[in-house]
Formats: structure tokens, C-alpha cells, sequence
């Protein structure tokens, strides 16, 4: 199953003279992703020691013209206490993917979202609040996502293989605009997706921005001022070239107007967007008066039937906020109309523009409270209206909400949605006028025990695992976490893709080790207790992904075999092969001085087929 039955790892020690980072994420697999990239992107960083400090903290040392660097990976959550200045990025709006953490300097260096979702239709918006975080804070942020995947949604609608889809016009922008408002790099990092077929052109690649954005990072490790202004530059060219390039400028014009971004258009602009870093206060990305007059994909009758004689404007031609410059209209209809009479003039100001973004707190027929996409939408427009007019009205209009289809809005005050709308919303209010609380005390406060409890999650338990598969130069075909939901499966030794739908049910782990041509299907727990409880369920599921995969690669010379992983010991392992048909257990322990794997092999026949 693996090269060894037995891997044993004491605990590595930090020495004094090394620069740690600690590098926090949702997981250990999305920390770890942060440092594989800066390592694969600056060759500088040569790789000296990897070893572990405990299951749930993954250690690779890296020396550096003399100097070590030692990166720590981990997880928020259930592995003791964070430092203040993680804990604290964190319960604001939404937490990132990875969060870098200098020990000696105390201080969080930067913040990164790593997504392999369709950045289409709302999914492109929903993180924008972990950018805001960092940014207000003036650390640097990186989202990193592809330039273009299938929309399994669509897919499951049409029944048909629909074309790769790639995010809005607007979203780039976007975070050029959050890079001027605060004066901090808010970065975006494009590249192409292994498999061909997700990629608009198939036939040509685009140039992977990572290089750029991880050779900044490096940078802004190593105090490397020089470079770091270099990198900047490089990246931020991306993101102009992003929308004028030669074959782009004519749909650029279309979506944003002659007179807009004319800021991004001028031949100097990476150089002159790091140099206007410095500055507190930059002009706006956007120029007054606006082209484009409002007309929302989704609602646009509603809003002409609620404000009729109003005129809205919008930033571009698909942007799902509109502004409009006659509040004075809008305070005397609401009055006129709603039974919050004289409220809404002490709520929006006359004097300022009035920005209208449509959100839905629930979703399907069970009428269930969501926060995705809208926890995103109301920090990303909201901050790119800012951008333009300093000072803006901002109201929620909840578009699912009425009297003839109520629910309880304060039952949503918990979510953290509530975040962003206690953060910018001016007013809350739905199609009949009626007025709810914007603020939400439930929804800000956060309980510190709750990223400090010390407890072995099946989590750590995969993601240990993935680094042992690391140590082998084995890639999974597919681990979990954090693929979640839209998980993109390889199906090596084949060129081959799986995607699994939104509901499929699957199992945690499948590898494929050419040495043996053997592919290893597994599922993952916390201990064995939690897999005795639904053991039937997990060896399921190992066999349905291990029909996925020899169905799609056929290859009838490979076998397939099946394991469980778990924190636990051998004793464990020989009960649960007796009472499955799993080929292998692999049991984890940690003490104080180190952690141990063991392969346990099953002898019984009748587990073997």
C-alpha cells in the first residue's frame, strides 16, 4: 500500500535561529497548498528537512543563503491557541483559506483564497469578505482560483456538457478597486486547469499568474524590497492584460464604456498603481457621470415598480448593485409607502447617492437560511461603489421577502451574512416596504474556545495522510478536504477527469501507486469508533468511487484495493478488518515526542476480493 508498514517522525525542534512562519488554514491540506507553491515558484527556497510536530502540525525547513525558514502548517480550528492577530482576521466577515504568520515579527504577512469552484454567476462574489479583512487592516491579499471551469450547475440542468465559464468583467476590477481604497495589494492569481477540456482555449494557454503573485509572496518573506516592487509590477500588468490585450479591447469597451478605466488603460499603470499604494486616499477607478443605466438580470420590474420615476445607474453592464443620485425620490416613496413612516430619511442621507443591492436570505422551497453568495456580494459591491463615490447609502433589499411570503428574518441574524449587512447596509428592507434591524450582535460576536478546543478531527487524520503520500511522490487522484462539493477527481495513470455532482456521495482518499499498478481507494475517521458507526455507509462509498474509477479509465489490468485511516491503534485495525472488507487499516498515534503510522493488512480471504 505504501513503501513502508511503518513510518515513525519525532517531533521536530524549532532552533532559535530560524524564521518561523506558521501558516494557518480551513485545513492542513489548504495550508500546505500555500507553501508547495512557494517553494515550486522560487527555486531559491531549497528544501533542507520535513518532518511534524504532532498529527495536525506539518513542518518543512527550507535554508535560504545560510538562513533556515521553517513553515509551520495548520488549521485553525482544534489545535490550541491561535495568536490574537489570526484569531481576530478570522471572526470578522469570513475567514480566508490560508493565513501567514511571522512569529518573530508577531504579524500576519498576508492572506491567500485558493478556489477550484466555477467562478460563475454568484459563486464569483461570495469571498470577497476575506479579502476585506486583510485589506482594512493593510495586509496584502491573494485570491487564487482558475481562469475558467465547466459549470457543473449547468450541467446538471442541461444534461449537456456546457462550455467552460470564467469570472464577470467586473471581477478583476474589483480587486484593483479594493488596491486603491486602501492602499494594500489585493491580488489575483489566474492559471489554467490540468484538464484541457475546462479551459477556454484549449489550444492555447494562458500565462499562469501564480509565478508573479508567489515570487511577491517570497518576496515579502525575505524583506526583499527591491523585488517585492518588481513582482508587484508583474502582477498587476496580469491584471490589466486580463482586459486589454489586443483580441479583448472590444468587448472591454462594451462592458465598461469609453470613458471608464481609463486609469487602467494607460501604458504606465503597473507601475503607477504600486507607486499610488503609498498614498492613503486614491481617485476613483470609475468616472462620473455613469454610462450605463441599471437593469438587473433578476428583478428588474421589481425595482421599477418599487421606485417608479427613479433613475438607476450601474458600473458596468452586469452589475448586480445600482446607484441612483435621487435619493430625495427614493426617502419619499418609501415614506409614501411604507408603514415606517419618517424612518427612512434618518437612515439614508439626502445629500448622498443611494446604492440598491438585491439579496435572498433563503434558498429552495424549505425556505432555508443561506450566506453564500450574499455575504460576499453585499462586501463586494458595496466597496466598489465606495470606491467611486466615498460616501454612498447602501440598501439591502431582500427580494424573497414579502407579506405574502414571509419568514422570520431574525432567525438569520446567527449567520454570517448578518456580518457583511451589519457592516454596510444603511437599511433592510423587502418588496413591501417593511423595515428590519440591520444590526446583529449574535452574528458579530465569536467565541474564542472555539479555534482553541485541542481535538484530532478526521481532517488532520487525511491530511496527514496526504503528506505521507507527499513523501511517496504519490499525487492523489482525489483527496478530502477541501475539494467539498465540485471536487475535480484525476484519474491517473490516464489523462482522464471524474467530476462529481453536488450530491454525489464519495469516498475520502483514492491514489494510484504505478510501482504495484494498484489503485487505493480509502475512507477517513477521527477514530474507530466513529468508523464502526457507520461502517456499512463508508465501505459504500469506497465502493462506488471505486466503480467511478474503473468504469472511466478502463485499464482491466489494474486491481483496486480498499482501506480505512484512522487515529487509533493496531488492536483497532484487526477489529475492523474483521468486520469489513477493507484490505488495509492505517492507524495514526501521537505522543509527546512523536507521531507513528502503521500499515495493518488483512489476512481473512473474504476481505481480499
Amino acid at each position: 500500500m505504501l513503501s513502508k508498514k511503518e513510518y515513525r517522525f519525532q517531533d521536530l525542534e524549532i532552533e532559535q535561529n530560524e524564521n518561523v512562519f506558521y501558516v494557518y488554514g480551513d485545513n492542513m491540506q489548504e495550508a500546505m497548498q500555500i507553501v508547495f507553491w512557494l517553494e515550486e515558484f522560487n527555486p531559491e527556497l531549497k528544501l533542507i528537512q520535513v518532518g511534524y510536530m504532532g498529527i495536525s502540525n506539518y513542518v518543512r525547513k527550507y535554508k535560504v543563503q545560510g538562513k533556515i525558514y521553517t513553515f509551520i502548517m495548520t488549521s485553525y480550528y482544534r489545535n490550541g491557541k491561535i495568536p490574537d492577530a489570526v484569531r481576530n482576521l478570522v471572526k470578522e466577515l469570513d475567514k480566508p483559506d490560508a493565513i501567514v504568520y511571522s512569529l518573530k515579527e508577531k504579524k500576519v504577512l498576508f492572506g491567500v483564497e485558493n478556489t477550484v469552484s466555477t467562478l460563475a454567476g454568484n459563486a464569483t462574489w461570495q469571498r470577497t469578505g476575506r479579502a476585506i479583512n486583510f485589506l482594512k487592516n493593510n495586509i496584502p491579499f491573494v485570491f487564487c482560483s482558475y481562469y475558467s471551469k465547466l459549470d457543473k450547475s449547468a450541467l446538471e440542468k442541461s444534461k449537456k456538457i456546457p462550455p467552460p465559464r470564467k469570472p464577470g468583467a467586473l471581477f478583476v476590477i474589483l480587486y484593483l478597486a479594493l488596491t486603491l481604497k486602501y492602499s494594500t495589494p489585493a491580488l489575483i492569481a489566474f492559471y489554467e486547469h490540468e484538464d484541457l477540456k475546462q479551459n477556454m482555449n484549449p489550444e492555447k494557454k494562458n500565462k499562469d499568474w501564480r509565478e508573479d503573485v508567489f515570487q511577491y509572496l517570497y518576496a515579502l518573506i525575505m524583506k526583499d524590497g527591491r523585488r517585492e516592487k518588481k513582482e508587484l509590477a508583474e502582477c498587476y500588468k496580469n491584471m490589466k492584460d486580463y482586459y486589454f490585450a489586443r483580441d479583448k479591447i472590444e468587448s472591454t469597451k462594451e462592458e465598461f464604456g469609453e470613458s471608464n478605466l481609463k486609469y487602467i488603460k494607460n501604458f504606465r499603470f503597473e507601475k503607477n498603481i504600486v507607486k499610488h499604494i503609498k498614498r492613503k486616499k486614491n481617485k476613483p477607478l470609475f468616472q462620473t457621470p455613469l454610462e450605463f443605466t441599471w437593469k438587473p438580470k433578476n428583478g428588474e420590474e421589481l425595482i421599477h415598480t418599487m421606485f417608479p420615476d427613479v433613475t438607476f445607474y450601474q458600473l458596468s453592464k452586469n452589475c448586480k448593485a445600482g446607484i441612483t443620485f435621487e435619493t430625495e425620490k427614493i426617502i419619499e416613496i418609501c415614506n409614501a409607502r411604507s408603514s415606517h413612516k419618517g424612518y427612512f430619511q434618518d437612515s439614508i442621507k439626502e445629500n448622498m447617492p443611494t446604492v440598491i443591492l438585491p439579496i435572498k436570505l433563503t434558498k429552495g422551497e424549505t425556505r432555508q437560511f443561506t450566506d453564500d453568495p450574499y455575504n460576499g456580494e453585499i462586501p463586494a459591491f458595496s466597496e466598489l461603489y465606495q470606491q467611486s463615490f466615498e460616501k454612498v447609502n447602501i440598501i439591502i433589499l431582500l427580494t424573497d421577502h414579502s407579506k405574502e411570503n414571509e419568514y422570520e428574518v431574525e432567525k438569520a441574524k446567527g449567520r454570517k451574512v448578518y456580518k457583511a449587512i451589519s457592516k454596510y447596509a444603511s437599511i433592510v428592507m423587502d418588496k413591501d416596504y417593511s423595515v428590519f434591524q440591520r444590526y446583529s450582535e449574535q452574528a458579530i460576536l465569536d467565541e474564542k474556545g472555539k479555534y482553541e478546543k485541542t481535538k484530532i478531527t478526521e481532517d488532520n487524520i487525511t491530511c496527514f495522510f496526504e503528506t505521507i503520500l507527499k513523501l511517496e511522490n504519490i499525487v492523489p487522484t482525489f483527496i478530502n478536504p477541501p475539494g467539498g462539493s465540485w471536487s475535480d477527481m484525476h484519474l491517473y495513470p490516464t489523462d482522464e477527469f471524474y467530476y462529481y455532482n453536488r450530491n454525489d456521495e464519495r469516498a475520502d482518499i483514492a491514489y494510484y501507486r504505478p510501482e504495484t499498478n494498484t489503485y487505493y481507494v480509502g475512507e477517513s475517521k477521527d477514530n474507530s469508533k466513529s468508523l464502526e458507526k457507520t461502517l456499512k455507509q463508508e465501505e459504500r462509498k469506497v465502493e462506488t468511487i471505486t466503480k467511478i474509477i474503473k468504469e472511466h479509465i478502463h485499464l482491466p489490468e489494474i486491481q483496486y484495493k480498499r482501506f480505512a485511516i484512522f487515529n487509533g491503534n493496531t488492536n483497532d485495525a484487526e477489529k475492523i478488518l474483521q468486520e469489513s472488507n477493507f484490505h488495509y487499516v492505517v492507524v495514526i498515534q501521537e505522543n509527546d515526542k512523536e507521531v507513528k503510522l502503521t500499515v495493518v493488512e488483512g489476512n481473512d480471504e473474504i476481505h481480499r476480493k
